[in-house]
């Protein structure tokens, strides 16, 4: 469970620039009620935290009532409530609001208490699986609600405005988001997953079901749900299987 599955969620934002090359500020008003400036000035915050603490071979941790409420402001799921459509016109801010909490996500899982050599992601996720938990569930949200708004985009480009390096970004975002969901589902079929972790990444997959359907290739869903199968018998806790449960029904269409 310690691949950094930070930079497999991160590459689901990373990839939409290719294919979203000419999409500029919108004139439209999305549908997500993203806070940029928020997000931009708790992300300040942190990393003045961040930056206090690491001499002493430390990250900001969610205990602290300065960093949790930083951090609820980073990775706030409410903009993406899955009842709101994400839409082209979400894109130009919904890209570095998810990229922003990517980051943060990235600095525990990559933190390098010696400052100098390879990190030590296992211990990281051991020591810091509260507030790693808590960024990728933010992941899987962002990953499919940047699906969403990447599909609409697709489908309103006229034909001679649909090149190669825009299939090409379409492929590879579909990828990303087929990654982050494969990351998860192995996440929540490790035994030694606490309660509370997967019962929030169990609930972040199931939220945002409808999305990776609308989004992925049927193929693609077809294998995310032959994962879901395989892991289902590790997962102990009735709550979280049922979630899973129904979250590869969505993608399975039913």
């Amino acid at each position: 469970m310690a691949r950094p599955f930070q930079a497999i969620a991160a590459a689901a934002v990373l990839m939409l620039a290719p294919l979203l090359s000419a999409v500029g500020a919108s004139a439209q008003q999305g549908a997500l009620a993203i806070d940029g400036a928020a997000a931009r000035e708790a992300l300040a915050r942190f990393e003045g935290l961040a930056q206090a603490v690491r001499p002493a071979g430390q990250m900001p941790r969610i205990t602290d009532p300065a960093v949790r409420q930083a951090l609820a402001t980073i990775w706030d799921v409410t903009p993406l409530d899955p009842a709101r459509r994400a839409g082209e016109a979400d894109l130009p801010v919904l890209m570095p609001y998810c990229e922003a909490g990517s980051q943060v996500l990235r600095s525990y899982f990559l933190f390098n208490p010696r400052g100098t050599g390879a990190p030590d992601a296992a211990a990281n996720l051991q020591t810091y699986g509260d507030e790693i938990m808590s960024g990728f569930a933010f992941s899987v949200r962002c990953s499919g609600a940047t699906l969403e708004a990447a599909t609409a985009f697709m489908g309103s480009l006229p034909a001679d405005q649909m090149n190669q390096v825009r299939r090409d970004g379409w492929n590879r975002l579909r990828l990303g988001a087929t990654q982050v969901v494969r990351g998860t589902l192995m996440m929540l079929g490790d035994p030694s997953l606490a309660p509370g972790h997967a019962d929030a990444l169990a609930r972040a997959l199931s939220d945002s079901a409808p999305r990776y359907a609308a989004g992925l290739e049927p193929a693609e869903r077809q294998a995310i749900v032959e994962v879901t199968r395989t892991i289902l018998p590790a997962v102990r806790l009735a709550p979280v299987r049922e979630r899973l449960e129904g979250f590869a029904g969505v993608l399975a269409g039913r």
